[in-house]
């Protein structure tokens, strides 16, 4: 068996494309992308391995190549959507895992190809999630960006991977990591799991439930929580789960801070995550101090 980094590159939103556009639109849409996707990927020095549907599956064996391309993929998509009608978007999702491949009768083997199409599972849209042996080989190059998100229990794995978040937006910040300070993720050992969370806003109080998430907080008329105020940006912040704990991303201009109920420091998120281990306040800004800045409250619940 030979070292390979596989991506699974999957689409996100299929299901809704063929009832928006139909059967044989959707189709078409979405069997224009997974080829496009397959040319990128084998231009860049990587074989596909399978088509699946909505997804493709491909080798690289230089790990730097499989970067690269994942990295072009999002951002030349993202480019796409940007010029595209709102039914003509669609987003991808990628998983990265490098580890040993073998040719076999019917096609690449390997557990790889299982961890990779996990890790694009975990992923939000316009995500990109590699395991820490992919990362390894490249960290050397300047290109590649990374925040660490720590150690996640994956199917298939009997101990935890180590898991990185690949930023591939122009903009962000270099070599942020999650941010998780002295925070402990919530232990519901001895008691019920928590089954999702509330919000709750001035006079507003809305829950979701875990299979709801991800949600978007901001003042765009379609972010699930709106808060009508200019100094929170359209898409100020995005509450997400990732390997059973919640956590918090900041995506605004002037910062998200955050206060638990369990202690009073306060962590203020720039363009970084935190994980959201028990109740506590949001602020849509980089501080406390001033009493009209807008506020959230938010509780787990069973």
């Amino acid at each position: 068996m030979d070292d390979a980094t596989v991506l699974f590159v999957d689409l996100v939103g299929s299901t809704a494309l063929y009832q928006s556009l139909g059967n044989a639109r959707a189709a078409e849409l979405v069997s224009g992308v997974t080829d496009w996707i397959g040319r990128l990927c084998e231009a860049s020095g990587g074989r596909v391995i399978r088509l699946l549907g909505d997804g493709v599956l491909v080798g690289f064996s230089p790990g730097a190549a499989a970067f690269e391309c994942a990295i072009a993929l999002q951002r030349l998509q993202a480019q796409h959507n940007a010029d595209a009608a709102e039914s003509q978007q669609v987003q991808i999702k990628i998983g990265m895992a490098r580890g040993a491949m073998a040719d076999s009768a019917t096609g690449w083997v390997g557990g790889v190809i299982n961890l990779a199409t996990e890790l694009s599972d975990r992923c939000v849209p316009e995500q990109i999630l590699a395991c820490g042996a992919s990362v390894d080989q490249i960290k050397l190059n300047t290109f590649a960006r990374f925040r660490n998100l720590g150690l996640m229990h994956v199917q298939g794995k009997s101990e935890p991977v180590d898991v990185y978040q690949i930023e591939w937006k122009n903009d962000a910040n270099t070599e942020q990591s999650t941010v998780r300070g002295a925070l402990e993720v919530r232990d519901f050992s001895d008691s019920a799991p928590a089954n999702g969370i509330r919000l709750s806003w001035l006079d507003k109080q809305v829950e979701f439930l875990r299979a709801e998430l991800p949600i978007v907080l901001g003042r765009h008329d379609h972010a699930h929580i709106q808060v009508p105020d200019r100094r929170v940006s359209r898409r100020h912040a995005r509450i997400y789960e990732l390997d059973e704990v919640l956590v918090l991303e900041d995506t605004s201009t002037f910062g998200t801070s955050v206060r638990f109920v369990s202690g009073d420091t306060v962590l203020t998120l720039r363009n970084q995550e935190c994980v959201l281990h028990d109740d506590c306040e949001i602020v849509f800004g980089p501080s406390f101090d001033h009493s009209n800045v807008p506020q959230l409250r938010l509780n787990f619940f069973s």
